[in-house]
């Protein structure tokens, strides 16, 4: 596996120093883009209690942080971890933030947790999606919404060449995780696609 391979590889589970570039590298600006038109579609009030899955460096957890008083993160990733700790250091040491080195299949919370659930450029990784979407089904509260956002629309030439490169990585069509979610329950289903990127976030409700 050359360089460029590995470092690609680091996007489903970075580890190592590469890893820690890459955790860096989702911190940045053009990760920054994605994830607020990603929350235009997210009404979310202060007493929230909010989740981002595949946290990865921790920003997105920090942006849901300021819209509501307490903000979880999951992923498997020991690097991810650390680093989503050190950025949010200052709201864990408050109590409004915890984060979890855990898969997304066995999520580490109790039925009806949270009113928001969220998912940032993570789906493509994930191994069992039936699986997951079942457990995110689960924490979620009646009433609640899961709002996932991808830069890829599941048949753009570029993410259509990284699946190819990285090891484990699935597209998907806004179609595609409608009808996952469907199977999982959720109801209210809305498919939104960017007018000039082909950027997708697909929310859904839980009744």
């Amino acid at each position: 596996m050359n360089l460029m391979s590995k470092f690609f590889g680091n996007t489903r589970k970075p580890e190592g120093f590469l890893g820690k570039m890459m955790v860096n590298g989702m911190n940045g600006n053009s990760h920054a883009a994605l994830a607020e038109w990603g929350f235009a579609f997210i009404d979310i009030v202060k007493t929230d209690a909010a989740l981002d899955c595949g946290c990865g460096g921790g920003a997105n957890v920090k942006r849901l942080l300021s819209k509501c008083d307490k903000a979880y993160g999951i992923d498997y990733s020991e690097v991810s971890v650390a680093k989503s700790k050190e950025v949010n250091a200052e709201a864990i040491s408050k109590n409004r933030c915890e984060i979890h080195q855990c898969d997304v299949c066995n999520l580490p919370f109790g039925n009806d947790s949270f009113n928001v659930v969220t998912a940032f450029e993570t789906v493509y990784f994930w191994q069992d999606m039936e699986k997951a979407f079942s457990e995110i089904y689960r924490v979620l509260r009646n009433g609640g919404v899961f709002a996932i956002t991808n830069e890829s629309t599941g048949t753009d030439e570029t993410a259509v060449k990284f699946s190819k490169i990285i090891d484990g990585m699935s597209l998907y069509t806004g179609e595609d995780l409608k009808a996952l979610l469907e199977n999982a329950g959720f109801t209210d289903i809305e498919i939104h696609l960017h007018g000039s990127k082909p950027w997708l976030n697909v929310t859904a409700g839980k009744a």
